[in-house]
């Protein structure tokens, strides 16, 4: 099965994605892509550009601040002219994520001022610890706060963020069940969300990031003045890596591919060496290689030879031809979202288990309802929403499924991308 899925990637011909009478969207392209990342890089373009469109570009990935950061050194080494208006909207988006990551901080730092009088020890992960790498932290905008603590310590860090007036967005005991994270929390008097992870992984799902392993080389900085721990470089890619690939099925689009060459940029042998050491060991060489692969093609930012040799899967596994527009080109579509419940269920076997799966997927547990739905649990509308449900889920996703079943070229290569990502990674599943 997996010869014949990565066969029938390599052999599917590029899709030129432009709107059609299908409604295919438009304006997005290969070379759009690298030129941006090219940009965001610190490369300035070779020729003229359509920037309106590097624009959009930019602000559909997430990364308009960076790319308006980028453009002032670009300004002074290419002979090319950006649009004042263009970069007049662009520093409008700067100023956006500068304000909305002085909120954030300030809450961050209020956070932890609790946890610390609380005596929870915690490590922040992801967006905040992430944007502390770039230039300027307001170039990596995020979308909540990630703490990492003992699980041990949940009950008295979650009485700590009670006590600053936070309460869950979302019901607690189905959230525990999904996720290795207490619900979001957050005041009523709005700002950014916190969740409290206990692991950094999921049970039955690939790779893993030891507890121990990641405390004990955990790094102290400093936010606001008030002392923190952050995941040390080499685990700060591993888990950007696992977060992409497993959790999110690398559709996050350049961003990550921006944080990954941020937190690299500067790296020696040594940390090279004890990424590739640590990827064999938690069994993350698979996503970590193939994000690597892709941070290259987009960005131009290449790793060690050596070390991209060490984590390179066999040959008979390895990456598609076509791994950069697959993984990259369509992220963000909805017309071509492929539901996970439909990979799951298909690596389920029989009939009847696959019939399960995607029953379980339909018709959610009544707290699951609720989560999703934002219904008490015991409210007797909750079972309107089981009514609701099949509507939904058709709203959703019923465009993308049926141009799949109409065998639509741009529909068919997502499904086929996700079909060998699921059965690729597993492969490597020791």
């Amino acid at each position: 099965m997996r010869g014949a899925l990565a066969s029938r990637l390599r052999k599917n011909p590029r899709v030129d994605v432009h709107a059609d009478e299908n409604g295919l969207p438009a304006g997005t392209s290969l070379d759009a892509l690298c030129t941006l990342g090219r940009i965001l890089a610190n490369r300035p373009p070779v020729s003229e550009l359509d920037w309106e469109s590097i624009a959009s570009l930019a602000r559909r990935h997430g990364v308009s601040p960076l790319l308006c950061w980028r453009l002032q050194g670009v300004k002074s080494r290419s002979r090319f002219e950006v649009p004042a208006e263009l970069q007049v909207g662009l520093q409008g988006d700067l100023y956006t994520a500068a304000a909305h990551g002085i909120v954030a901080e300030r809450q961050l730092v209020e956070v932890l001022r609790a946890l610390h009088v609380a005596e929870v020890p915690s490590v922040v992960v992801k967006g905040a610890a992430v944007a502390a790498t770039y230039p300027d932290p307001a170039l990596r905008r995020f979308g909540d706060l990630d703490l990492w603590l003992r699980q041990e310590d949940l009950s008295q860090a979650e009485q700590a963020l009670f006590g600053l007036g936070y309460g869950y967005a979302k019901p607690k005991a189905w959230w525990l069940r999904q996720f290795q994270h207490l619900p979001p929390m957050e005041k009523k008097s709005g700002g950014v969300r916190v969740e409290l992870h206990w692991r950094l992984d999921s049970e039955g799902e690939l790779g893993r990031l030891p507890l121990p392993d990641l405390w004990a080389r955990a790094v102290p900085w400093s936010i606001g003045g008030q002392p923190a721990l952050r995941l040390d470089p080499v685990d700060t890619v591993l888990h950007l890596c696992r977060h992409a690939v497993i959790q999110h099925r690398a559709r996050l689009g350049l961003r990550p591919l921006c944080d990954l060459a941020q937190v690299t940029t500067e790296w020696a042998a040594s940390d090279w060496e004890a990424l590739v050491q640590r990827s064999r060991g938690y069994a993350l060489d698979r996503p970590v290689y193939l994000m690597l692969s892709l941070m290259e093609q987009v960005l131009g930012q290449s790793p060690p030879a050596k070390a991209m040799t060490a984590l390179k899967p066999p040959d008979e596994a390895s990456l598609p031809e076509d791994s950069l527009r697959l993984f990259i080109e369509l992220d963000g579509e909805p017309a071509f979202a492929v539901p996970m419940a439909f990979v799951e269920a298909r690596g389920k076997g029989t009939t009847t288990a696959r019939f399960r799966s995607v029953l379980w997927h339909l018709f959610l547990p009544r707290d699951g309802m609720g989560a999703v739905y934002n219904i008490p649990v015991d409210s007797p509308r909750i079972w309107l929403a089981y009514l609701w449900r099949p509507l939904d889920l058709v709203l959703r996703y019923g465009r993308s499924t049926w141009r799949l079943l109409g065998r639509q070229q741009v529909s068919q290569a997502a499904w086929t991308r996700e079909l060998w990502l699921e059965e690729w990674l597993k492969t490597g599943e020791t």
